[in-house]
């Protein structure tokens, strides 16, 4: 690997396209990019890396007690031999890269060997951990795709998955690198181990490092600011922007940040799509015994696969691919984000003075840039309820997208909004996709009633629905622009008082033809459609 020197390799799946050192130029745009970064976007400070390395010590000290507890007590394993189990921490995601900002999470994995159950993880580990005065906040998530116990441990998020490795004891384990690791595993556990091998692989599958962190900070601030920054929502996820910049390192090796950068605006923005993008040839265990059940992502012969937007495939066995929740809308949000980035890029290569690195960074105007909203508002009596009924609302919120798409342009917003309390309701959280339809869509009347109707039926479909009966409640909602939450747009009450005003200077009622429709957008143009209709969802 060529650290800090020139690199005459071939990183990843093809030759370099270009092995030049940066110009000073370059190294000039880098530098502002870098004090741009720090400035709006800094790493964790010393104080705050030695706080969290802490943290994950006494989280490994309490891993290893419960292991023990459990060998002893329901497995009747003698004291040396459940003391000689172990159970490790591995970290991967932002604090594995290295790229950890102050106010970030640590996405950890308990590694425990073959006699303790997931079970036990969720109820055992979960009920120590509730009883640490560190812990706050515990939320174990046994139902996800992606089993998780969500907890701020002495202040810093955590999100821990469990994985059981078929093994009797894994006390010298020191990586998870290792293939054969994975034989006869369940899908959960290797889900939960590919996060920890992906992002292992990325940083030796990278020529230099330091330039590789530089450049991803960049671009997860950039596609947060930009509201692209959700792999739920059909946009990019963590793990996905950093196999995108680290394949523009393979192909620029010796390139400083800033062409980094705009090679990555550049080239994804024309990219073929019908190609996927990759860091290393997928590998196959086809005939390994164990390993050939797992399956990889091989558009050949799934059809699911070969039908992936934009595919974008993990480096480690098995190869995945981490953007199959993108939608025809948000890969359009997305080549849209990366054509204005790029052109930014480019007058700033030419010395644009009225072009920064800021300016490339700016906040979407989602919350004044449409005229027509969906709010989805997820409503809870209990905050460990609330919690499992969000994240089973966010993770279909893709479905209504999808749904929408044949009525309008329409683009998800990432992230709930906190809104006032509604009526008896302790826990209120809004999601929010913006609208915008086409000229042909006043001849169908831009009829959304259908669309929301089957997500609402999707989400009623909700496995813990019985059991959490008349706790929480789902309401969805179509908005005018004036009409949002002022929490989302401060200007909302001045413009609302203004169109209600004008609504009531008006001699005439308008003609039943224009008329607003349920979910429609019949009448929209003469102002008239302010009208809110609500499908609630009672539990």
């Amino acid at each position: 690997m060529a650290e800090d020197g020139a690199a005459t390799k071939a990183f990843g799946v093809t030759d370099a396209v270009s092995l030049e050192f940066p110009t000073p130029e370059e190294i000039n745009l880098s530098e502002k990019l870098t004090e741009m970064i720090n400035i709006h976007s800094p790493l964790e400070s010393d104080t705050g890396l030695k706080h969290r390395e802490q943290i994950l010590r006494e989280l490994q000290k309490i891993v290893q007690e419960w292991i023990y507890e459990v060998g002893v007590g329901s497995n009747g394993m003698d004291d040396q031999s459940a003391r000689e189990a172990g159970g490790k921490i591995f970290t991967f995601g932002s604090y594995r890269l290295g790229v950890v900002g102050p106010n970030s999470d640590i996405d950890a994995l308990c590694v425990a060997p073959r006699h303790i159950s997931r079970e036990s993880f969720f109820q055992m580990l979960a009920a120590k951990l509730q009883e640490n005065p560190k812990v706050s906040e515990i939320q174990p998530v046994p139902d996800a795709y992606t089993p998780i116990i969500k907890m701020i441990y002495h202040g810093v998020d955590i999100d821990l998955l469990f994985a059981r490795l078929n093994l009797s004891s894994i006390t010298s384990l020191e990586s998870l690198e290792d293939d054969s690791l994975l034989k006869n595993l369940d899908d959960k556990s290797v889900r939960c181990l590919n996060g920890c091998r992906v992002n292992d692989l990325i940083l030796r599958l990278v020529p230099n490092r330091q330039t590789f962190k530089e450049s991803l900070r960049f671009i997860k601030y950039w596609a947060k600011k930009r509201g692209l920054y959700s792999n739920v929502l059909g946009f990019f996820g963590g793990i996905t922007w950093a196999i995108l910049v680290a394949r523009i390192c393979q192909l620029y090796p010796n390139a400083c940040t800033s062409v980094i950068v705009g090679r990555f605006f550049r080239i994804y923005e024309k990219w073929n799509w019908k190609n996927a993008v990759m860091l290393s040839n997928i590998i196959e265990h086809s005939n390994t015994p164990g390993l050939s059940q797992l399956k990889i992502w091989n558009p050949r012969t799934s059809t699911s696969d070969r039908h992936h937007l934009m595919p974008i495939i993990t480096p480690a066995f098995p190869s995945m691919n981490s953007t199959h929740n993108v939608t025809n809308s948000t890969k359009k949000i997305l080549l849209s984000e990366f054509k204005r980035a790029n052109d930014m890029v480019e007058k700033m290569e030419k010395n644009d003075s009225g072009v920064s690195w800021v300016h490339l960074c700016e906040d979407t105007p989602f919350f004044t840039h449409f005229k027509n909203y969906i709010q989805v508002k997820v409503l809870a009596k209990s905050e460990m309820i609330f919690h499992k009924w969000l994240g089973w609302i966010e993770s279909k919120l893709r479905l209504l997208v999808r749904n929408l798409e044949s009525s309008c342009n329409v683009r998800p917003w990432p992230g709930s909004i906190e809104v006032e309390d509604d009526g008896d309701w302790s826990f209120s959280k809004c999601l929010f996709l913006g609208l915008k339809f086409s000229k042909s869509s006043h001849h169908n009347n831009g009829d959304l009633r259908q669309p929301v109707i089957s997500f609402v039926e999707m989400i009623n479909s909700w496995p813990n629905k019985e059991e959490y009966e008349g706790r929480c409640d789902m309401r969805v909602t179509h908005l005018r622009r004036e009409d949002l939450p002022i929490q989302v747009n401060p200007e909302a009450a001045a413009q609302k008082e203004a169109v209600d005003q004008m609504e009531k200077s008006r001699k005439r009622e308008l003609p039943v033809g224009l008329q607003p429709l349920p979910f429609g957008i019949a009448g929209q143009a003469h102002g008239s459609s302010r009208k809110k209709i609500k499908v609630s969802l009672k539990k």
